[in-house]
């Protein structure tokens, strides 16, 4: 869609009292909800407004056009990708590498917090409204979780490795292998289908030493 960056999409306010913030998670979730529907292209702020159960001039007071609204809904369910894979990662430390690396697989794979439509809707639309270094730091702030994660086992992994490259090497792992999981890719999702061969891919890495 030429020339949608270039469109002005952020917020015209910040809400700060209580029932302007819920006002602008109604209009977010609205969104999200009409964007996996019917697709950006039959987005329309009024439709947002009508679904938010708002006028259609309180919603002009906070986003722009549905450019705003869309960039908005990257903004928000980004952010909760990176909250709840840190909390979640962090709320149970694997005693072992195999228990780190199964519990951020489980999260890529099983406990993702959006629905496979809303998922790629997100991924699909960044670019299309110039959000793609919002989804780039997301990315970065994943894979600086997944190093923490490593120095807590790295004397089971290769000392050759180099823990910040590791790190996003697994965080392009497990969003490329959760996009393909999303695209109903044949080979089954349980502990002896795609968590298994992604487990054996991850943990093999880690441990085996560079070729010389």
């Amino acid at each position: 869609m030429p020339g949608t960056a270039q469109v002005n999409v952020n917020p015209r306010k910040i809400p700060r009292q209580a029932r302007a913030q819920a006002t602008v998670e109604a209009i977010i979730v609205a969104t999200a909800q009409l964007l996996t529907e019917q697709g950006f292209v039959n987005l329309t702020t009024a439709r947002v407004a009508e679904r938010a159960g708002v006028s259609i001039g309180s919603l002009y007071q906070y986003f722009p056009n549905k450019q705003g609204l869309a960039a908005a809904v990257v903004d928000h369910y980004s952010d909760e990708v990176l909250a709840r894979f840190t909390a979640m990662v962090r709320a149970r430390p694997g005693k072992t590498l195999v228990d780190t690396v199964d519990a951020m697989i489980g999260f890529a794979l099983v406990s993702h917090p959006h629905e496979p439509e809303m998922h790629r809707a997100l991924n699909d639309l960044a670019p299309r409204i110039g959000r793609e270094e919002k989804t780039r730091a997301i990315s970065r702030g994943m894979a600086k979780v997944i190093e923490t994660e490593l120095e807590r086992h790295r004397q089971e992994i290769s000392p050759d490795l180099d823990l910040a490259d590791a790190a996003a090497m697994i965080e392009t792992v497990l969003e490329t292998v959760a996009h393909r999981a999303i695209q109903r890719h044949p080979v089954r999702v349980g502990a002896d289908g795609l968590i298994g061969q992604c487990r054996r891919l991850i943990i093999g890495y880690l441990r085996s030493p560079s070729p010389s």
